[in-house]
């Protein structure tokens, strides 16, 4: 036997394959929206696979630098700099201080030495350093954070753009 029972004058029976009917639309629509979302997201990320590597930041111009050296031997260094970049010739100049040696001293530096730079490395002299960028403005890299093992060392630079 089917009872209905009616509120404020509407059979309730009815009402409630309304609400299931209302609720079916409601679970289609968010089903279809989440297709759709995933759908172009899946588009977009195939188009960003396409549009190939990014560019490699370029080091141009002064930074100031910070380099911290610690070897097996227990001894270490410490340099603070202007670190300017030459991207036509090639080459790193270095004006600052070094801290070393047993007893520490602090000396005066002057060095240049050759660079090259990828997406994931930097080549300072002969020493590859695995290179994090941070931000990159007009295709120059602001902030970059760069470590290497050059035994019987280890060395960690950080560079900020002036």
């Amino acid at each position: 036997m089917n009872v209905s029972r009616t509120v404020d004058g509407e059979d309730v029976m009815h009402h409630r394959f309304r609400l299931r009917n209302s609720t079916l639309r409601i679970t289609m629509a968010l089903a279809f929206a989440a297709f759709a979302v995933s759908f172009s997201g899946a588009s977009a990320m195939a188009q960003s696979s396409r549009a190939g590597p990014p560019a490699v930041p370029m080091l141009k111009g002064g930074y100031a630098l910070t380099d911290v050296q610690m070897c097996n031997s227990g001894n270490s260094s410490q340099i603070t700099a202007l670190a300017t970049f030459d991207t036509t010739t090639g080459k790193l100049k270095l004006k600052g201080y070094i801290a070393t040696g047993n007893p520490v001293t602090l000396d005066t530096l002057t060095q240049t030495l050759s660079y090259s730079n990828s997406a994931t490395t930097v080549t300072l002299g002969d020493t590859v350093y695995q290179v994090t960028y941070g931000k990159v403005a007009n295709g120059i890299a602001t902030y970059l954070s760069m470590i290497a093992a050059a035994n019987p060392c280890a060395a960690q630079i950080w560079l900020s753009r002036q």
